[in-house]
């Protein structure tokens, strides 16, 4: 399979916000200006004139890695013609002190710096590519995907003073943003905020708008779309949803904690990105998100799915979070130990709310349940515990994030099950939530060490017991317990009466500078594989004559599997280097072969339930 991302991604950045940042003492801020007018080789010029430095040196810095990604991007990369000046305008003395800082001579005198920025979206040089959701897009006279991270930086200790932002931009060109524009201008907006984390916390899109509002409770959610070939609207996402997001707003209680969000959606007119994901990046008020464009009939369900994720992040971590989130630091930053509260309590909301209020059946939310139990079976270390993987996660246990979105959701399925028994009914997770966030809010973050005991006061000793065994514990989910407490089977295997045709059971990546399938690696490759005789990096070009990419091979499959007949041919042709390193087409050939498709970790409701489990079962997937 193509490798996605849906995040994608994970914490965000929390701030102590003031509605008095306006008025904060403008010879104490960051006083940015990012010109769209001035656009050369895809690259902006930013200024900045700086606050008061008492020191006589000083460092500049840029992120090194920002909350959700989970990847050090090293976003310094993309700066060039870096120089600092004093009043006068005279050149002060810069060293380079990493890839992302810049060391400042004669800082006390400092006035001004200026740096062009490059447009990450075309960065197909580097190995070191960045998820194109966190990254820059620079289009001139066309679009422009504003990450902050990418334009704007902070100097030591100096994060949490106003940031005063003016984007310059055509007549035409509208911002799509969380933030509020307080400048009237046409062509030019001004944004204020209390603090880096802040301002890097909310993206901008610029272009020709198509945006389109919806009301949820007390919110007002803004849809924007930059189409290229205009096949995707604003007016067509919201309507589809719509539905979901007021479902949302009622699973919340009906008062939401933000007054505005942004749903920004840029497609890229490129079948697959360079990065090879797509997906989104949640922020607090907003989310961002990139897809090749596609018909919006065929976008609109993944854009939907993710988005129901992404929109319960206003939740967790925005009003629960760890003072390593509250206190990010973007250039050397210690994790959270509780990505199983911010990420996997997110994404079984997402899914929840959906089956509580009949925009799937019951019965399909058994079926992405046992999905995600397969998944973080088959692909991750079920004994690492889940809060060392989170604190470690940007290095020892990369590789284990995803199963963030696997058995982080799985933990917070055992978690309400269990609390609604150990209180017969009356309080599942969502009041655990809404606890916590009463505890906390948005100013205030838990300690690591504490928080487990936290929720032991709120709830019971039987559920600090469940998060010591299962969560800060090595021990796996009691999965079966849970779902038979309200009356649901779980079989680990079942056989089923399909079958479908096996490409050799390799694994499956994507080259983008060949834009070309690639096989990733052949270790599980079954007899159908042996027969074709792949090898590791053959480069897919046709199967059975069809052009293979990215962009059809699902829908090859599913054809494949309907029209093709077991000991039909099965040729696929390769692109493959020889003994002298250079790229020469092979032709593999072996016959069609249907193996038996069997279903694993299937649940199912039990017909004959008890009173007790058909009770708790109510209350678990009932609306409240």
């Amino acid at each position: 399979m193509v490798k996605k991302f849906y995040f994608i991604p994970v914490l965000i950045i929390i701030f102590s916000f003031s509605v008095n940042a306006k008025k904060r003492n403008a010879s104490n801020a960051y006083k940015f200006t990012i010109d769209l007018t001035n656009v050369t080789d895809d690259k902006i010029k930013v200024e900045l004139l700086t606050p008061k430095i008492k020191s006589s040196t000083i460092i500049y810095h840029l992120p090194k890695i920002v909350p959700g990604t989970y990847s050090e991007d090293d976003y310094g990369r993309y700066i060039e013609d870096f120089k600092a000046f004093d009043k006068k305008g005279r050149t002060l003395t810069i060293e380079k002190t990493d890839v992302n800082s810049w060391t400042i001579s004669n800082a006390d005198k400092l006035k001004k710096l200026t740096y062009w920025v490059n447009d990450t979206y075309d960065d197909s040089e580097t190995k070191q590519v960045i998820f194109e959701p966190a990254g820059s897009n620079i289009q001139k006279d066309t679009n422009y995907v504003i990450n902050n991270h990418c334009f704007l930086g902070y100097f030591d200790d100096m994060k949490n003073i106003s940031y005063d932002v003016t984007i310059k931009h055509p007549a035409n060109f509208y911002g799509s943003t969380a933030l509020t524009d307080i400048d009237n201008s046409a062509t030019s907006d001004k944004f204020i905020t209390e603090s880096y984390n802040r301002i890097v916390d909310n993206p901008f899109m610029y272009d020709v708008p198509d945006t389109t509002v919806i009301k949820v409770g007390n919110t007002d959610v803004l849809i924007s779309v930059y189409s290229p070939t205009k096949k995707v609207s604003s007016k067509f996402l919201a309507e589809k949803l719509d539905k979901l997001l007021q479902a949302q707003g009622k699973y919340l209680g009906g008062t939401l904690p933000v007054d505005k969000y942004a749903f920004i959606i840029y497609l890229d007119s490129k079948p697959v990105s360079y990065s090879g994901g797509e997906g989104a990046l949640e922020h607090s008020y907003c989310s961002m998100y990139y897809y090749p464009e596609r018909s919006a009939e065929q976008l609109a369900p993944e854009f939907v799915d993710h988005a129901s994720h992404e929109f319960f992040h206003i939740i967790t971590p925005l009003t629960i979070h760890s003072e390593e989130i509250q206190y990010f630091d973007f250039n050397n930053p210690k994790m959270s130990e509780h990505l199983w509260l911010y990420e996997g309590s997110t994404e079984y909301h997402a899914q929840m709310v959906l089956a509580k209020y009949g925009l799937i059946s019951q019965d399909e939310l058994l079926n992405v349940l046992g999905e995600k139990i397969t998944k973080s079976k088959n692909n991750y270390n079920d004994t690492v515990p889940f809060t060392k993987m989170s604190s470690q996660v940007l290095k020892e246990y990369k590789k284990q994030f995803g199963n963030v979105y696997q058995k982080g959701a799985l933990i917070s399925l055992c978690l309400d099950i269990k609390l609604l028994q150990l209180s017969q009914g009356r309080y599942g997770i969502m009041n655990l939530i809404h606890d916590l966030s009463n505890k906390y809010g948005k100013q205030k973050g838990f300690k690591d060490d504490e928080l487990f005991s936290e929720i032991e006061k709120l709830t019971y000793p039987e559920i600090r017991q469940f998060l010591d065994t299962y969560v800060a514990g090595s021990n796996p989910l009691p999965l079966q317990e849970m779902l038979n407490l309200v009356g649901v089977n779980y079989k680990k295997e079942v056989e089923t009466k399909d079958s479908s045709v096996s490409l050799g059971k390799v694994s499956i990546g994507y080259n983008p500078k060949t834009k070309r399938l690639v096989i990733s690696d052949i270790k599980n490759m079954n007899e159908v594989g042996k027969k074709l005789g792949y090898q590791k990096d053959d480069e897919i070009i046709s199967i059975n004559g069809n052009e293979i990419s990215a962009v059809n091979f699902s829908s090859f499959l599913k054809n494949l599997d309907s029209e093709a007949k077991s000991g039909d041919d099965l040729i696929v042709k390769v692109m493959r280097k020889d003994a002298g390193g250079n790229d020469s087409p092979v032709e593999l050939k072996a016959t069609i072969t249907k193996l038996p498709v069997k279903k694993y970790n299937a649940l199912e409701f039990n017909d004959t339930a008890t009173e007790q489990e058909l009770f708790l079962r109510n209350a678990w997937l009932k609306p409240s």
